[in-house]
């Protein structure tokens, strides 16, 4: 069994499986047929009475129906086992619905029915959800993506018989009054799907199907069946939009939604119906399993949608879920490893954790608490200080969700006394361990940290966190500490106090900032310093901390050991973790000073302190590297709590303080460590550069004028900073980029500068790069590349570049547009939202600083050919794992409806949109940026599909003209006579293409807009392609639509001067013989047009006949009379005056319209053609004719039909009646044998395939035809190797199997036959590969030493080549070729046709085969 892979086995146990269950089908009702012919079940004998008397029994036609039933559910099995098709899958869903309903009906059944029948269907059990659900199984986990897609969106629209929505607050006995149903009202219900109207059961009786309940669903199923089948098909090829064709219409649907609500409304069922289950549920999906074995956004939404659910239930009821603390304890844990990992970028982050949050509120109270569990709930919710911007209003919510949870603990009082004693405990270290040897190997005991931030959370969220935690913190910090660092009890105790500190002010709950530390003294108007006990402690905390910062230093270099090695990484895991615990403490610093801003002992130490650093620094000598660390770390400690240069000179001071940063070099002594020689420098760099970006903002306060200094040491800043990138540690890369962003923002602002601004722009460009180039975490690489492009694409920066190396035929440097390339070369493919920040910025400042408006977007000029690749650029799927992306993140210059897939297009078209109208935009960019883009549009929407053939949806091509259709609609408002005729004359050709509805929908927009503007160009153009001769109908109904628009509708007054207009006469002469034309959409629209324009060319209310005489006008009078007079004619122009009068092409042509369009599977906007609008039009005016003309026939035929059906003899109590056969049984027509008909050995997935549909063995033949390129003869190829059961048909693009032309060709031999694709390119290779798997390539080509057709034995394992239609095959895979061959000609035409050749080539490869195996 080793031989064999788990699909074959899988496979092999479904098809014995069912082999099996059909057996036992047949064989009961062989036997209810034996047993009916010796009256065991009841004869045909009895009359009416006797029926009537068994009536009031148990149904005795239950036998029948069951085995019926269940030959149901095996011919459906075997229709989705072997053909995988959806034009095959999608017969099955009536009859499914009408086995679904069995489960609805079966509790209608008396209790004691199955004991009573025991003996009449021996092996046949009741149909249950889990038959029903295996069955689906075979859909939803099908190997196929698309196949799982369509599953979902059946099931999850209730096309399976289960009611999906959400229970009513309707009563049981009202829900069961209302599905009772007379037999009176049966006689005449109608089911559509059924054929006549009619559905039978198999005794003959009329039935409605009913759904099955909402709750039948087992929880199993929606998990292990639901979730994995929608995770299969997320960040796939074939997506979560949905587009089907439901009534011949397009119907546009999201999986994701559908899916969203389908949960909720079974959250809120079994909330109503099961308490137990529901537990059983959200313990599942708030389970470990779920979110460590689901992608991040599977996950996200069955949490938002229980979660949800539970909200929505809870305010109307009480809680009923019991959420288990340990299943919680393992959810977090498996959450933390999923962060960590970077399998969730930070918004859905942030979306678990605030579904978690509102589980846990609508949760049943826990009486027994486990604190540790809580301390773990609360550390995902750190403070809002923490929080990101993104994450802010969820932070609040599931803040209020987790505090209203903890307050219903235990016996409501649990929170203050276990908040108290937690904080009491974590300082006398009975929570968690801590010894110097976690600080010096790990940077900083994260774990512990945490307990302490989630112990403040507790103590907040109780409502009294400042006299909970102050006892706690003064245990540790209430007299100074050594802060050497140790493992003494005493520094333990005041190093988690003053964790609880910095967690209790970053809380905001032992800040002075209005929480009753400090207090504001109204007579002055200030803040008054804190109490003296406060501040006692403030001064233990600090010394406390800067006595561990000089101590770290002082440790790493009296650690000895070892050579002086100078190789090896500038980075390792020593340094940065050590840089990591001097940033911890750094920030302690930083949270006091903001805290307790009005601390006078604090504000004078660290003022003295920085001077004092200052001061050592300037004269410290090289040899002294131990002191450089510790007055450098010292200095960024205390510029970190906001210490200051006093007195005269302040700016002086400052620029000689950065000089003095900048020029200290750290020389370290030998015999230390490399590791601690790693950690030294990058406590230096960090030190260094955390100083710097502190020093820099306030030189910039300082600095109210340009000078040489100033720009000096921003200069001197650059350079350091592009010098050190390599040597900083990964923790001090943001402040160093946060001094080159400072320094080269004020580089750029000042005019005058002695380095030209194009040149410093290019050092801080590079410099700025540097960093990105070393960034390895994602949050800071997002930051930087904002700030990045906040600096440099400003209006005013663009436009000096424009005017320095653009305008005036000058070509100087462009250092702001090489970075815009870059920057999108590293977004690549595969990082959009590298795009989507870079455009988003670039985009505003194209449109220029604030300025006269004539100039707005002259420095966009430059990036034009950018633009135009930007207007039709599509951003690739979201990456599950790209944590760097945002995959909801809201735009709002954005529409709320604009799709994932046109965010970066978007901000190009937000552009375009704010630029001036007409008349007050500058002449150069409108002809400079605005006709070149129009221009360039233009010759992409002209390129002209190959072979006449549509553009396939979904493909490059079809992406592209979409989307430049759309931008062209935007610039409509543009198009000037000095461009309108070129522009006129490209859009009408392009309008005659072969394209699909889409496409002509914006193509008609744009031509009605431009139209509108020019009428005498495009109205010329319009009435000469309308007066055409040979258009396909495809122009034509275009040409209609134009014309309907512009001749009745809102905009006839724009296209008309006046009722006189010579124009007129023209449209009615070129519209008028569309009359007759055979496309009842065009003629209808024709007939519209006609009506219209006849009053106006003639007088309709003369009399045209006089005497024997006709005039002229008659024949038009008679034509106007007829369309006036005739009713269908009438109710007809009715609705499409109506749809015409509302069209509003305004708004398609804005922002909002064109990003609001809904989207189909390829991410292209799919808008409803205004062809199939007026179509619906046509058959709603057919149906009400019809219905006008015969509703009483046809109602009497009805009834008749079903009184014919109620007075047959009823047969519910024979069973030995006729049996159904299995075409009447089921909704679908079968065009596949047995199972049982089929090899049930064991056999591989591959052997499998070596037979076709009609269990034929293949033949060992390969059609080649990766250079043919016309799709009917592809299509032919393919319906001739399916007769002759090929193996393998390959073909250059499998995208073509979707074009129409192939389906009607091919007659569906692709449903049958295995493709393969292979591209021009890849031919060779494929061949040579062939060969070394055993096959002969055969050529079909006339060469100098091919062979005549009948004279060719063909090897058994044959590779057919066929050349191209003209060229034949190319000499370059003649090489490949073992032989080839020519077919015999007698007429005098050069060569066949390739798919005829391909034909009878493959017929004598056949014809040989049969041959063999009949001698054999």
């Amino acid at each position: 069994l080793g031989e064999y892979d788990s699909a074959s086995m899988d496979q092999l146990l479904r098809r014995r499986t069912a082999h099996a269950l059909r057996l036992m089908v047949e064989y009961e009702r062989e036997r209810m047929l034996r047993d009916g012919s010796r009256g065991g079940g009841g004869g045909k004998g009895k009359g009416k009475k006797g029926r009537k008397q068994n009536n009031g029994d148990a149904p005795s036609n239950e036998p029948r129906r069951r085995v019926d039933l269940w030959m149901k559910y095996v011919l459906c099995f075997e229709m989705l086992e072997m053909e995988m098709e959806l034009h095959l899958v999608e017969q099955v869903w009536q009859t499914v619905k009408e086995m679904t309903s069995e489960i609805a009906d079966s509790s209608e059944d008396m209790p004691d029915q199955r004991k009573e029948e025991s003996g009449i269907v021996r092996q046949l059990p009741k149909m249950a959800w889990e038959d029903i659900g295996s069955l689906l199984c075979r859909v939803l986990l099908s190997d196929a993506p698309t196949m799982r897609k369509l599953g979902l969106y059946r099931f999850l629209n209730g096309h399976t018989g289960v009611d999906v929505t959400a229970p009513t607050a309707t009563s049981a006995d009202d829900a069961a009054a209302a599905a009772i149903v007379s037999e009176e009202d049966k006689a005449f219900m109608r089911q559509p799907q059924s054929k006549g109207g009619i559905k039978k059961t198999s005794g003959g009786a009329l039935t409605q199907v009913r759904p099955a309940p909402l709750s039948c669903i087992s929880v199993a199923f929606v998990l292990d069946v639901i979730l994995r089948a929608y995770d299969s098909i997320i960040s796939t090829k074939v997506g979560i939009n949905m587009q089907i064709d439901e009534g011949g219409h397009q119907i546009s649907a999201s999986i994701a939604d559908l899916l969203g609500e389908f949960i909720s409304n079974y959250t809120m069922t079994l909330a109503k119906l099961d308490g137990a289950r529901l537990s059983e549920f959200v313990n599942k999906v708030f389970g470990p399993e779920l979110i460590k074995s689901h992608k991040s956004r599977s996950v996200v939404l069955f949490y938002n949608s229980v979660a949800s659910a539970l909200d929505t239930i809870a305010s109307n009821d009480a809680s009923l879920l019991d959420i288990d603390p340990v299943n919680i304890q393992s959810t977090i844990r498996s959450m933390r490893a999923t962060f960590s990992s970077g399998g969730a970028p930070k918004v859905l982050q942030h979306k678990l954790k605030l579904d978690l949050a509102l589980v846990l509120k609508n949760s049943i109270p826990w009486k027994k608490v486990d604190t540790s569990i809580v301390l773990q709930v609360l550390a995902l919710y750190p403070p809002e200080e923490l929080a990101d911007e993104t994450e802010e209003h969820s932070q609040s919510k599931a803040r209020d969700a987790v505090g209203s949870w903890l307050l219903g603990l235990g016996d409501g009082k649990w929170v203050k006394n276990a908040a108290s004693a937690c904080a009491s405990a974590f300082v006398l270290g009975q929570l968690m361990p801590f010894s110097v040897m976690d600080i010096m190997m790990s940077g900083v005991n994260t774990a512990e940290r945490e307990i302490g931030m989630a112990i403040c959370i507790l103590c907040s969220l109780s409502g009294a966190g400042s006299e909970l935690l102050w006892p706690a913190v003064f245990k540790g910090l209430s007299s100074q500490v050594s802060g050497a660092v140790s493992s003494t009890p005493g520094f333990c105790k005041a190093n988690r106090s003053m964790i609880l500190l910095e967690f209790g002010c970053k809380e905001g709950v032992l800040s002075g900032m209005g929480n009753g530390d400090l207090v504001m003294d109204n007579s002055k108007q200030y803040m008054m310093p804190p109490p003296p006990h406060i501040e006692t402690l403030l001064s233990n905390a600090v010394q406390f901390i800067l006595s561990q910062v000089m101590s770290l230093s002082t440790i790493l270099f009296e650690t000895n050991g070892g050579s002086d090695t100078t190789g090896g990484s500038t980075r390792s895991s020593t340094s940065n973790s050590t840089s990591s615990y001097v940033a911890i403490l750094i920030g302690q610093l930083r949270v006091l000073h903001l805290a307790y801003p009005s601390s006078a002992l604090l504000s004078e130490a660290v003022d003295r302190m920085l001077q004092d650093c200052v001061n050592n620094l300037a004269n410290i000598g090289s040899e002294s590297s131990t002191h450089v660390v510790k007055y450098l770390t010292l200095s960024y400690a205390a510029l970190s709590c906001g210490a200051a240069f006093t007195g005269d000179g302040k700016l002086m001071r400052l620029i000689s303080t950065c000089h003095t940063v900048l020029g200290v070099e750290l020389s370290l002594p030998p015999g230390i460590k490399k590791e601690a020689k790693q950690a030294c420098r990058s406590i230096f760099q960090y030190a260094r550069w955390g100083s710097l970006s502190l020093i820099v903002p306030k030189i910039v306060e300082e600095a109210e004028a340009h000078s040489a200094e100033v720009e000096d040491v921003y200069q001197t800043i650059l350079d350091s900073a592009r010098e050190s990138v390599d040597a900083t540690p990964i923790i001090a890369l943001p402040p160093l980029f946060d001094c080159a962003i400072g320094a080269g923002r004020h580089i750029v602002k000042f005019d005058g500068q002695e380095t030209p601004l194009l040149l410093s722009l290019q050092n801080i460009i590079e410099t700025l790069f540097a960093v990105l180039e070393e960034e390895t975490s994602s949050s800071n690489w997002t930051y930087m590349l904002n700030k990045m492009c906040q600096l440099i694409f400003s209006g005013k920066l663009l436009l000096d570049e424009y005017q320095l190396s653009h305008a005036n035929d000058s070509r100087g440097p462009m250092p702001i547009m090489q970075a815009f390339e870059k920057l999108l070369h590293i977004g690549g493919t595969t990082k959009p939202h590298i795009y989507k920040t870079v455009v988003s910025q670039i985009s505003v400042a194209w449109l220029g600083p604030e300025q006269p408006e004539g100039d707005v977007g002259l420095c966009a000029i430059p990036y034009r050919e950018h633009i135009v690749d930007l207007l039709v650029w599509k951003e690739c799927r979201w990456d599950e794992n790209a944590g760097k992306e945002d995959s909801n993140e809201k735009w709002d210059v954005l529409p709320e409806a604009t799709d994932n897939s046109s965010i970066t297009r978007g901000f190009v078209l937000s552009f375009l949109s704010n630029l001036p109208s007409l008349g007050d935009i500058s002449d150069v960019v409108l002809k400079e940026l605005i006709y070149f883009v129009i221009r360039k549009l233009i010759d992409i929407v002209g390129t002209k599909p190959d072979r006449a053939k549509a553009f396939i949806t979904g493909s490059e091509e079809y992406a592209r003209t979409t989307r430049a259709w759309q931008a062209l609609c935007l610039l409509s408002r543009f198009v000037t006579e000095d461009i309108a005729e070129d522009v006129a004359a490209k859009v009408f050709l392009a309008m005659s293409f072969n394209l699909h509805g889409p496409l002509r929908y914006f193509i008609e927009v744009f031509t009605i807009q431009c139209t509108r503007k020019h009428p005498s160009i495009f109205g010329n153009m319009y009435i000469q392609e309308v007066s055409r001769t040979d258009p396909s109908l495809q122009h034509v109904s275009s040409l209609m639509i134009i014309g309907g628009n512009m001749t009745v509708g809102r905009y006839s007054s724009d296209f008309f001067n006046s009722s006189t207009d010579p124009k007129i006469k023209d449209v009615l002469c070129g519209v008028l013989p569309w009359l007759s034309s055979t496309q009842g959409f065009s003629r209808a629209i024709a007939q519209l047009l006609c009506h219209k324009l006849i009053p106006l060319v003639v007088d309709v209310n003369d009399n045209a006949y006089s005497g024997s005489e006709v005039k002229d006008d008659a024949v038009l009078c008679s034509v106007y009379s007829f369309l006036e007079n005739n009713p269908d004619m009438s109710r007809l122009r009715k609705k499409q005056q109506l749809f015409f009068d509302t069209y509003d092409v305004d708004s398609v042509c804005s922002l909002e319209g064109l990003l609001s369009i809904p989207v189909d599977e390829g991410e292209e906007a799919n808008p409803m053609h205004m062809v199939d609008a007026i179509k619906d039009c046509l058959t709603e005016v057919y149906k009400e004719a019809h219905n006008e003309d015969a509703p009483i026939w046809k109602q009497m035929e009805d009834l008749l039909l079903e009184a014919d059906v109620v007075k047959q003899p009823d047969a519910s109590n024979d069973v030995t009646g006729d049996v159904q056969n299995e075409t009447e049984l089921v909704n679908f027509q079968r065009k596949i044998l047995p199972i049982d008909a089929l090899d049930l050995g064991l056999k591989s997935f591959q052997e499998q395939k070596l037979f076709n549909a009609a269990g034929k063995k293949k033949q060992h033949l390969i059609v080649c035809a990766s250079l043919v390129d016309k799709v009917p003869n592809l299509a032919g190829l393919a319906r001739t190797c399916e007769i002759f059961s090929a193996r393998t048909l390959v073909m250059p693009n499998l995208l073509v199997k979707k074009q129409d032309d192939f389906k009607s060709i091919s007659a569906s031999a692709n449903d049958w036959i295995d493709m393969e694709e292979c591209k021009e390119d890849d031919l060779l290779s494929w061949l040579y590969k062939k060969r070394s798997e055993g096959y002969s390539i055969v050529g079909l080509e006339q060469t100098a030493s091919s062979k005549c057709l009948t004279k060719m034995e063909f090897p058994e394992k044959t590779v057919l080549l066929l050349g191209k239609e003209k060229e034949g095959i190319p000499i370059e895979f003649l090489s490949a070729v073992d032989q080839c061959i020519e077919i015999p000609q007698l007429g005098i035409i050069r060569s066949l046709n390739v798919h005829v050749s391909g034909a009878i080539s493959i017929w004598e490869y056949t014809k040989q085969m049969m041959q063999k195996k009949k001698i054999s």
